[in-house]
């Protein structure tokens, strides 16, 4: 792992900073260290509070010695002293070098050996490659030789004027993930290297029913009185981590309270003891007159005090401290209106991570060890590749999304030395979680297959019953378990089972706490039993016939993950052959789509604006997790039957292509290909249904377009019909630029290919070419203008096609880097301008 280097100096030797980068810009290009300097600060940020991070964080600390710098107080008084102070303590080396002439024989790092040899400045060097090269090389020597003792823990409050400071358990408490957490670039993952703040629902101040989103940075601020609710492991105690560091930053002293250890009502003498626990150098008669303290209890609902004594413990430490904020589980906050103590109280509900939270515990994860020297091209391909497979596993109401079970999947997959994914599938992804379940329930590794066993049958009995046992249709399980197999106790296996979330108490019954586990089950009893049972094939039909549902289709990707036999791949494959088999795949070519010629002439050309990306792939998120807040849980059984059949197609194409990921090393290549080629013909007979019948009823919908228009008193008649017709073909244009982007995005994969390749030789219509150059996109992260151009030059008398694939790059360009020269490449082959493109550049050259 590289050494972290901290460079402190004066900006009046700005100059010789900016050598010494120079010059150990081969140990950082090696890995060897890292460097920072008060130059990589981010505007508008706290410049004194990532000082003092930096510093604490670092191994080397380097000082440019000048006169200018022993008249700095701040780098004397505060940064010298820290450094000093790590140095004795063996967390760091200090290492001063001097650059000009100074007499530092009588200031507080005389002690120190100095660089270069013999101390001699660097500006009377007749020579200053060479001075530098002797500097770099003693550097290179204390790297090489020098290993910390111990971790540095952030110390965030010290005084010189009254001696305060953070004790050494608090600063461990704020760094610990409480789980444990190993990355190949870092020794030791802390809380601050990855914690993404959430977003809560805020209920309105004025009315109770109407709720807010907003960050929970935010609410700290804002409210000086706050219950927080979360189920459990949904992040309460690191959010109130966060906020004891923020505070801290403050100039606040907050004091954390864990609510299981309060042991009376006496409020006193537990601040006296969590006092001293938490500070070093203040009484507890000072702290009751600081004005700007705070308490935090973790996990309110835990405190072991019956009503009357709980009220009064509560409204004690409200008038002690003017901030109060305090945490309960969810279930706990459906009773805070029976403590009037709370009534005063802002109800804040945290809430999963949404696309852009865990892009962003994403980023931040790749980025560990490496923050300095990724590349956004690598930063962005990695992020997506990540997210894509993590996505695929965490999904609303399957498993919920919270930062706990993204950081166990990034652990699982950073077990994979080159970060291949192929462990993101499905079954595998699941059946480590519930393997960790195991663990935390104290299960004996020996005692695995019988809680899985007991596990396969109970989900299978709940898929018949269609719903959670009751206490009878449990007892009655339990006794049909034991005639089949060798007796268990049910007193034994549920409790353990129940506590720690695998089963949970549904609707006076029992059910399984989260659908994965439950879909994990059922798939692997139909797997066990397709052959010998009649009654488990006719479920495989009704779960093929209903495969547009969310449960259906998850239970069809576990069974083929628990088997390898062929028979649910070719039910899955007939399915998606009679979507739409009345209709040939569409071909997109240029003969059935000449009534949008002239349409397309009049759209005028792209061009690609200046934007930022990470503010592009932020705003797309947000976009995303609208639409999921917004959008339906899943489809019905009473829809009509052209509707069932339209999600069928695109439920049954994301089918396919999780197989195709899943199963991309084990399944034949013929096999592959006939998975691959049902998914992606189905969804190009549903873009040839609509077609035909967009076709069929354009005078109807142009109609009804122009009765809206006619209100308009400034359009004429033909300009009214002009207008509706082109918002008709704008209309149908954007479902096949939208469909053929869903096909590829659901049937695609990278390591298969090879496969969709073949399939484009084998049928070389355009709208496989699209798709084609879709998946590349996609799934690759870059751009190969190669293809680009092979794919243009295909499509260059179809100007519908020719439209999409400007659209694709151009999405790609705003979501991935992409470098100036290639810019200006695609920018000739498509016909785009990229105006204003240079002038990003070399802002982006300049800043970095």
């Amino acid at each position: 792992m590289p050494s972290k280097v901290f460079i402190s100096y004066s900006h009046k030797d700005e100059k010789f900073k900016d050598e010494l980068v120079e010059h150990i810009s081969g140990l950082v290009r090696n890995g060897d260290i890292t460097e920072w300097n008060d130059r990589k600060i981010i505007p508008a940020s706290d410049w004194s509070a990532e000082i003092s991070s930096q510093l604490l964080d670092s191994d080397l600390i380097l000082f440019l010695v000048s006169s200018s710098f022993l008249s700095s107080d701040y780098c004397i008084d505060i940064e010298a002293s820290k450094a000093i102070e790590m140095h004795d303590a063996g967390q760091a080396q200090l290492i001063p070098i001097i650059v000009r002439s100074t007499d530092w024989s009588s200031s507080p790092i005389a002690k120190f050996q100095g660089l270069p040899k013999d101390a001699k400045p660097i500006d009377t060097w007749g020579n200053l490659d060479e001075a530098w090269l002797n500097v770099v090389s003693g550097i290179r020597k204390h790297i090489n030789e020098f290993v910390p003792k111990a971790d540095k823990s952030q110390a965030f409050i010290s005084s010189d004027e009254d001696g305060l400071v953070v004790s050494p358990y608090i600063n461990e408490w704020i760094e610990d993930t409480e789980i444990t957490l190993t990355h190949r670039n870092v020794k030791k993952v802390k809380l601050s290297d990855v914690y993404v703040v959430p977003d809560v629902e805020l209920l309105n101040e004025n009315n109770k029913e109407l709720k807010s989103f907003r960050s929970a940075e935010d609410v700290i601020n804002d409210c000086s009185r706050i219950v927080i609710s979360g189920d459990e492991q949904q992040g309460k105690t690191s959010l109130l981590k966060y906020y004891y560091k923020s505070l801290l930053i403050c100039s606040n002293l907050p004091l954390i309270i864990n609510g299981e250890e309060v042991k009376d009502s006496s409020v006193l003498s537990l601040i006296a003891k969590e006092l001293a626990r938490q500070y070093e150098g203040i009484t507890l008669d000072n702290y009751l007159e600081t004005p700007d303290k705070v308490v935090i209890i973790d996990n309110l609902d835990k405190v072991p005090l019956n009503k009357k004594f709980r009220d009064k413990f509560i409204f004690e430490l409200c008038s002690i401290f003017e901030k109060c904020i305090f945490t309960v589980q969810s279930s706990f906050s459906l009773l805070m209106d029976e403590i009037p103590a709370l009534d005063d109280f802002d109800k804040i509900d945290i809430l999963v991570f949404g696309n852009k939270k865990r892009e962003e515990l994403i980023r931040n994860w790749i980025s560990l060890g490496v923050i300095e020297t990724i590349s956004d091209e690598e930063l962005y391909s990695k992020c997506d590749e990540l997210k894509d497979a993590i996505n695929s596993v965490v999904k609303k109401n399957i498993v919920p999304p919270k930062p706990i079970y993204i950081l166990m999947l990034l652990q699982m997959f950073e077990a994979n030395s080159k970060l291949s994914l192929e462990l993101s599938s499905h079954g595998h992804c699941y059946q480590q979680l519930i393997y960790q379940a195991f663990s935390n329930a104290k299960i004996h590794d020996n005692e695995y297959d019988k809680y899985l066993n007991v596990l396969t049958e109970l989900a299978w009995k709940i898929f018949i019953n269609e719903g959670g046992l009751n206490n009878q249709q449990l007892r009655v399980f339990f006794n049909e378990y034991c005639d089949l197999y060798l007796d268990i106790e049910q007193e034994v296996v549920m409790p353990k089972l129940v506590k720690h979330s695998i089963l949970c108490h549904k609707d006076l019954g029992i059910d399984f706490k989260y659908p994965y586990i439950y879909y994990f089950f059922v798939g692997k009893k139909i797997s066990e039993a397709y052959s010998e049972y009649e009654e488990v094939q006719l479920k495989v039909d009704y779960l093929l016939d209903n495969m547009h549902r969310e449960d259906c289709a998850n239970i069809l990707i576990f069974v083929t993950h628990h088997t390898k036999e062929t028979w649910v791949i070719n039910k899955i494959q007939d399915v998606l052959s009679n979507l739409f088999s009345e209709h040939l795949s569409a071909t997109l070519d240029r003969r059935q789509l000449a009534f949008m010629d002239d349409f397309m002439r009049q759209i005028p050309e792209l061009i690609i604006e200046q934007r930022e990306i990470q503010r592009e792939r932020d705003e797309y998120n947000e976009k995303l997790d609208k639409h999921e807040v917004t959008s339906d849980e899943e489809f019905q059984d009473e829809s009509p039957d052209l509707l069932a059949n339209i999600n069928k197609t695109f439920k049954g194409m994301e089918v396919a292509g999780q197989i195709i990921r899943n199963r991309h090393a084990s399944l034949r290549r013929d096999s592959l290909t006939l998975l691959a080629e049902s998914g992606i013909n189905a969804g190009l007979r549903f873009l040839k249904y609509f077609i035909v019948i967009s076709d069929a009823s354009k005078k109807e919908i142009v109609k009804v377009i122009s009765s809206h228009l006619e209100e308009n008193p400034e359009l004429s008649n033909s300009q009214v019909e002009k207008f509706a017709e082109n918002a008709y073909l704008h209309l149908t244009y954007g479902v096949i630029n939208a469909v053929v982007r869903k096909i590829s995005t659901s049937v695609g994969s990278k390591e298969a290919m090879q496969i969709y390749r073949m399939i484009e030789d084998r049928e070389p219509t355009p709208a496989l070419h699209l798709l084609k150059l879709s998946i590349e996109l996609y799934f690759f992260k870059k751009i190969n203008i190669d293809s680009i151009e092979t794919c243009m030059t295909k499509l260059s008398d179809n100007t519908v096609c020719a439209r999409i694939v400007k659209e694709l790059v151009v999405r790609h360009i705003y979501m991935f880097p992409v470098n100036f020269k290639d810019k200006q490449k695609l920018s000739s082959l498509l016909n785009i301008s990229v105006r204003g493109q240079s002038q990003i550049e070399m802002k982006r050259k300049r800043i970095s």
